[in-house]
């Protein structure tokens, strides 16, 4: 397997919250490598959790301590990854023009995976995001996101399923 990997926001999520029910796993699938997270998920992590904590937007404190909380998470690991996570190198790729004509370009090639459905079409712009970094990159990418992968599956990636059961190995 490689020893290099690509983080989703899912993963990033499970990697970030204790209480998730993908940390284990997300924890078990960092060891030893060199992990790449695209600045957009950090980004588009916050939404689903402060909705979550804030009670969809009601409780504006709960929602701020979340952010807070989430500040100290993206600090500590960015500063501690290697104790925290036994992660052996850590990057974090900055969102460029280049990854949202990418991004923009694959919304529009196919959108039967880049849109979702749902009380209208919406385009998965970070979503299409990571799969432009992934194509380039191509390492494998840790997801559990069915549109993913089966960008994947279509594009010949490899991933690695995030799963609350032991790691799915990474399809070639």
């Amino acid at each position: 397997m490689s020893d290099q990997i690509l983080l989703d926001t899912i993963a990033l999520w499970g990697l970030i919250f204790v209480n998730s029910k993908f940390h284990k796993p997300a924890t078990e699938i960092v060891k030893g490598k060199h992990v790449f997270i695209h600045s957009a998920c950090l980004h588009e992590l916050i939404y689903p959790a402060y909705k979550l904590e804030s009670r969809g937007g009601r409780d504006i404190i709960a929602g701020l301590r979340l952010i807070i909380d989430v500040k100290r998470s993206y600090n500590s690991l960015i500063q501690n990854y290697s104790a925290l996570f036994g992660i052996s190198r850590l990057t974090i790729l900055p969102l460029t023009p280049d990854d949202l004509l990418g991004a923009f370009t694959l919304i529009l090639n196919e959108p039967e995976i880049f849109v979702e459905k749902r009380d209208g079409c919406w385009p998965s712009v970070v979503d299409a995001i990571v799969a432009f970094t992934w194509e380039n990159l191509r390492i494998p990418l840790v997801t559990n996101d069915r549109k993913l992968m089966k960008y994947g599956d279509k594009h010949n990636l490899p991933y690695i399923a995030l799963s609350t059961t032991p790691a799915v190995p990474a399809k070639k």
